[in-house]
């Protein structure tokens, strides 16, 4: 058995315990308060429909003759929202629950929407057909686990909840795997990430910074509270790429024989993991940019002024009980004082 075929496994498997880590984490009350939010639903479009359209654009002009890249582009942008949003949303004093709600609902979505879009904009990216061969079978296969690891998490979640700490760290675990492997696959490669041309940077720049930029605006739009605009922004900023990773490991094949035929492109799997690889970084670093510029304009639920060291580490999400005094110029209510201060509690995420 070649590297090819392990690799697919492995990053099935981890994929498998990814998703499952996710779902049994899903709390049913707060999951249904944040349902009626405007927020989800922009967050849903903005991931859903922006997000691929906006990748499908940049593979069909600035990745033409590279569908290497452009595919790996549109898994990765057609890829639920990934758990580590809710880490970043809880840091800065977004709303938490909201984004919960998002991962939630995007990943159940992903189900549909994820080979949906694969199958619009691929087709429509590159028309006339590629050398790189997709296997259809191993996407399918990745969909078919992510679906298995919804439904199991979620019975477990409600009917075993003492397994919620450990199967949550192991899925966390199981993704911060996913993204070594495709990091070890792209640094052994012909291309590593660090020395592509700069269609590769720009073309996976755009649909990130995008993504942020226009859910903020819609988010603000629509008038909602800044709190929850920046929960919306850091969910479609936060793409899962490791679901990419296991996606791409699953659905691409090197060529053995293309050497001989003389192409340039033969280190397929190489190539394909450094798109959702680098995607990774730039999300990142666009996200410590407009946390910090949340922190600093008081866009958060912690108040204008606080130190930004006591806004990463204390907790200023609103609880049953708050009282709501007044709102901010931010659009971020001022709650009673004794509930602020407290040690962030990370146990919604372990």
């Amino acid at each position: 058995m070649g590297l090819g075929s392990w690799s697919s496994i492995v990053g099935n498997v981890l994929l498998f315990f990814l998703v499952l880590g996710l779902a049994v984490t899903v709390e049913f009350d707060e999951f249904k308060r944040s349902l009626r939010s405007k927020g989800l639903f922009i967050g849903v479009f903005a991931q859903f429909v922006f997000l691929p359209l906006c990748s499908f654009v940049i593979a069909r002009t600035l990745l033409q003759d590279k569908p290497v890249l452009g595919i790996p582009l549109i898994v990765t942008a057609s890829s639920p929202g990934g758990s580590y949003s809710n880490w970043w949303t809880s840091l800065f004093n977004g709303d938490l629950s909201l984004s919960v709600a998002m991962t939630t609902v995007s990943s159940i979505l992903s189900i549909g929407f994820l080979p949906l879009n694969l199958f619009i904009y691929i087709e429509g990216a590159y028309p006339n057909g590629t050398a790189i061969k997709m296997k259809w079978g191993g996407l399918f296969v990745a969909i078919s686990l992510v679906i298995v690891g919804i439904v199991l998490g979620i019975f477990l979640g409600a009917r075993v909840p003492k397994v919620k700490k450990v199967l949550n760290i192991g899925g966390n675990i199981c993704g911060a795997l996913l993204v070594l492997l495709g990091f070890f696959f792209s640094s052994n490669s012909s291309s590593p990430i660090w020395s592509r041309g700069w269609k590769f940077y720009v073309g996976l720049t755009v649909p990130c910074v995008m993504g942020l930029v226009i859910s903020l605006g819609f988010a603000r739009l629509v008038r909602l509270e800044m709190p929850q605009a920046l929960a919306v922004a850091i969910e479609v900023c936060y793409q899962n790429t490791a679901i990419a990773l296991a996606v791409i490991l699953s659905s691409f094949e090197d060529d053995p024989s293309c050497r001989t035929r003389g192409q340039a492109t033969c280190d397929i799997v190489g190539e394909a993991t450094g798109v959702p690889t680098f995607y990774q970084l730039v999300q990142v670093f666009s996200l410590g940019i407009l946390c910090l510029i949340a922190w600093h304009r008081g866009w958060s639920y912690a108040p204008k002024g606080t130190s930004l060291y006591a806004a990463i580490t204390k907790d200023f999400q609103p609880h049953h009980g708050d009282t709501i005094e007044v709102i901010q110029e931010n659009g971020a209510p001022e709650r009673d004082m004794e509930q602020i201060g407290e040690a962030k509690n990370y146990d919604w995420y372990l």
